[in-house]
């Protein structure tokens, strides 16, 4: 294949997004997120972030197909130009103001090429060179300028590249609609058996108080052996003896789920925290703040599987990590809050905070009363569909490790398409 390489410039021109208070969220028309942009090669199906855009913003912010979105902005050089880039025209939507849009010139490159390229390491690698480290790293207009864009002199070539690639990206779009699809039956289980009480063998059982005879009833930190805050995940300044562990953020919890562990940053930390906070298998994220209350209170399962993939793990400052000592108690009392989230019933724990930051009420959840079987047979059907997603959830990190080792041979034409 023939390489072309030119700058940014170019090749498109580049442009700010849209800001606005926090009031103006939540209603109104589609808004591409820094979130949505850090976590997809190229923009989602359905954009779930809605904004209160006036008929100007929707045209000086608009998304077309082609547009390459950057995230210019960020506390360290690792999240700076993450890239994602539009397969389709999206009417009246709008992107986030600490992103770039690069809206392109000329027809030159086919964006299915152009959400893989602007996510290898060799685009990558310039982004973080170029970054000026004051409080915050930053890319701006003159430095996107600058950026060589490698690519096939074919646009056939451009394309056979895009298919090859978002050929794993459909099977683990397929994956991930039958890991909702077991999630949904452990969900719907959940809630026939433990919720309902409606389990087999329920018409001839006898019950004590509305609960079955023989279930243990425990406040939630009886249940625990501890809990405990997550670090400093936002820590910037380097602390004298530097140690680097993997952060969950609140923000992550979706995407950790959806076995997107790459995207999850590395920090420097102190090396007391790294000791203290490890999360182990079995361990429950829980959130405890977050600028969108429907947000507080969401959950993370922390597997064997999650662990594997990362040398040392804990969660951030804003999340609470709950520890048991029976893995069927643990993930018992993970599918009651997944119950209590979905169902709207976490609304009693959650409180409205200064600033646009809502907070979690640890203390009075603590005191939340939960009835266990002591039939572990009830509990083991439970594992095992949750053991299955675990399965198909390493597949998908095995999908995701073989499409980006093939990234950089592809786009450096060391692979022949």
């Amino acid at each position: 294949m023939e390489f072309i390489e030119k700058t940014a410039k170019k090749l498109y021109v580049s442009n700010s997004g849209l800001s606005k208070p926090a009031d103006q969220f939540g209603f109104g028309y589609p808004f591409l997120s820094y979130s949505d942009i850090f976590h997809n090669y190229y923009i989602p199906e359905k954009l779930t972030t809605l904004v209160n855009s006036t008929e100007k913003d929707r045209q000086t912010c608009s998304i077309k197909r082609g547009d390459v979105f950057l995230t210019r902005t960020s506390e360290t050089t690792d999240e700076l130009g993450m890239s994602c880039v539009a397969l389709k025209d999206i009417p009246n939507a709008t992107f986030n103001g600490f992103a770039k849009r690069l809206r392109p010139i000329s027809d030159e490159i086919v964006p299915e090429y152009a959400a893989y390229y602007f996510r290898s390491n060799y685009f990558r690698a310039q982004c973080i060179s170029m970054a000026s480290l004051i409080t915050r790293a930053s890319l701006n207009d003159g430095m996107i300028g600058k950026l060589k864009v490698r690519y096939p002199k074919s646009t056939e070539d451009q394309k056979r590249i895009g298919d090859i690639l978002m050929n794993y990206d459909k099977f683990i779009d397929i994956n991930n609609k039958r890991i909702k699809i077991l999630e949904q039956m452990a969900e719907n289980l959940y809630k026939e058996w433990f919720v309902r009480f409606r389990f087999p063998g329920y018409e001839t059982a006898e019950f004590e108080n509305g609960i079955p005879k023989g279930w243990k009833t425990k406040t939630l930190n009886e249940w625990m052996i501890e809990s405990f805050n997550g670090g400093w995940g936002e820590e910037i300044a380097m602390p004298k003896t530097p140690n680097e562990a993997t952060v969950i953020r609140g923000t992550d919890i979706e995407d950790v789920k959806a076995s997107r562990y790459c995207d999850v940053p590395l920090r420097y930390h102190k090396e007391n925290d790294i000791k203290t906070k490890l999360l182990k298998e079995n361990d429950i994220i829980l959130e405890l703040s977050n600028g969108n209350i429907n947000n507080i209170g969401r959950t993370l399962y922390i597997t064997k599987e999650i662990l594997s993939h990362f040398d040392k793990v804990i969660c951030a400052s804003f999340c609470k990590t709950l520890r048991f000592s029976d893995v069927r108690v643990a993930f018992f009392v993970w599918q009651y809050i997944e119950y209590l989230q979905n169902s709207g019933m976490m609304f009693f724990y959650k409180n409205t905070g200064a600033n646009g930051i809502n907070n979690f009420n640890f203390k009075r959840f603590l005191r939340m009363q939960i009835s266990i079987p002591t039939d572990g047979e009830k509990l083991e059907i439970l594992l095992k569909i949750h053991n299955e997603i675990s399965v198909i959830r390493e597949k998908n990190f095995n999908l995701i490790i073989q499409r980006d080792l093939l990234l950089p041979r592809l786009m450096s034409g060391k692979l022949e398409v």
